[in-house]
């Protein structure tokens, strides 16, 4: 099995993801990777669709965001708008912090889902902790470097094959 396919794919941003089907597959809890899943990089802002997404996955899942993000007044402006605890410096693909983040959480691994946007970091740290992963589109209101955008098609060729 490929480290870099998730378990569930959408074409389409997070606001997409069946929340049904994430429960009726046993899931708990879920873990989000901030940048370009629940906001757009830097902005420290919520959409309204995002939100809305969030507060009914927050009625039945404990949540919780990890991110590779560095900056911490960007972390502290980003967490000050969230619901749930958020963990900078993550370092993924490693699963050091997903394993903390999940005991914290009082998740085993298989009954939770890291939901993120790019195959190397995301569905790969998941993977390797043993997590189903979910990988969703970047959100459509972020506009992005053409090199990221080249990256990101280059990453669903190689999990397509």
């Amino acid at each position: 099995m490929c480290l870099l396919q998730p378990t569930y794919t959408y074409h389409s941003d997070i606001t997409t993801v069946d929340l049904k089907r994430l429960k009726n597959d046993g899931i708990q809890g879920i873990i989000l990777d901030l940048d370009s899943t629940i906001m757009a990089p830097r902005s420290g802002l919520i959409d309204e669709r995002v939100s809305h997404w969030l507060a009914e996955a927050e009625q039945h899942f404990k949540l919780a965001v990890v991110t590779n993000n560095k900056n911490v007044k960007y972390l502290e402006k980003a967490a000050n708008c969230l619901p749930m605890p958020l963990v900078g410096h993550a370092a993924k693909p490693s699963r050091k912090i997903l394993f903390t983040v999940l005991d914290k959480l009082d998740l085993a691994p298989e009954n939770a889902v890291l939901i993120g946007d790019r195959p190397l970091t995301d569905i790969l740290a998941g993977k390797r902790a043993g997590m189903k992963t979910c990988l969703v589109t970047p959100l459509s209101t972020m506009r992005e470097h053409v090199l990221v955008q080249y990256l990101r098609k280059l990453e669903r060729l190689v999990i397509k094959s």
